[in-house]
């Protein structure tokens, strides 16, 4: 049973992966990362002295708002295209269950944002060697946690996709992804108000949200910070903690949801 089960997960994954890569607009989001990252060595040449850090900044901006945009152009259609083509309805009509189908949708947006990611990574760092910047293990662990940022929201947007419009989907991404990243100062903020009401909204945000600045390295990597074991680890459980929620939730609402 767990076997059939992990063939079709398997085997819906690889066709989101099919599908996406042969996407026109994946295709050009991923060509314009890397041009924007190619843009970055001539404001790296026009700026007068820190050419090497402007490059570095730059590459790790475009690979955390390149993820952001993959993963709001995916999330929103992954579901309903399905719907509007009712070709959901032929897979469910099969021995393919709800959770199943959800799960294989997930794990194929995420080989597509995997392949997509390591193309601008490697991008990137292939700019840097040219450049003369020396990739230390802060560079390796900055890459990593946004790579798991991306696999995160995707994460979330399946939850929004699973009974949202795609408009409401976007809103919600991206107000999270944001917020996300607002999270400690919004807990600075909420310390310093006097405000009953303003305290208590800022407080229920920052627990609510995904504390996303808990996977950001990437200043660490940019002035060569020391990353401590046990911050690794916060990052980390914040990363499976909220992605494996997100995913139990998609389930559940996927799961109650009427399709008919």
């Amino acid at each position: 049973m767990n076997s059939i089960l992990f063939s079709q997960i398997w085997a819906l994954a690889l066709n989101v992966w099919r599908e996406s890569v042969r996407d026109k607009l994946v295709q050009i989001l991923a060509a314009s990362g890397i041009l924007l990252m190619l843009v970055s060595l001539v404001f790296g040449n026009m700026a007068i002295g820190g050419q090497n850090r402007i490059l570095q900044d730059m590459n790790f901006w475009v690979l955390g708002i390149w993820g952001l945009v993959a993963v709001l152009y995916m999330g929103s259609n992954i579901v309903k295209n399905e719907l509007q083509r009712k070709t959901i309805y032929l897979i469910l009509a099969r021995p393919v269950n709800r959770s199943a189908f959800l799960t294989g949708k997930f794990f194929g947006m995420a080989l597509v944002l995997t392949t997509t990611f390591c193309l601008l990574a490697l991008a990137g760092l292939t700019l840097m060697q040219l450049k003369g910047i020396a990739i230390t293990s802060k560079h390796v662990w900055a890459l990593v946690f946004i790579w798991g940022e991306w696999i995160l929201l995707a994460a979330i947007s399946l939850f929004f996709a699973s009974f949202t419009s795609p408009m409401l989907h976007n809103f919600f991404l991206v107000g999270i992804s944001f917020l996300g990243h607002w999270s400690n100062d919004l807990r600075i903020f909420s310390e310093n108000t006097k405000d009953l009401l303003i305290k208590g909204l800022l407080n229920a945000i920052y627990h609510i949200l995904p504390n996303l600045e808990a996977l950001n390295f990437r200043e660490a990597a940019l002035y060569n910070d020391v990353i401590t074991s046990s911050v690794l680890t916060q990052g980390a459980l914040v990363l499976l903690g909220w992605t494996l929620s997100a995913l139990i939730a998609a389930n559940i609402v996927f799961i109650r949801r009427r399709l008919l």
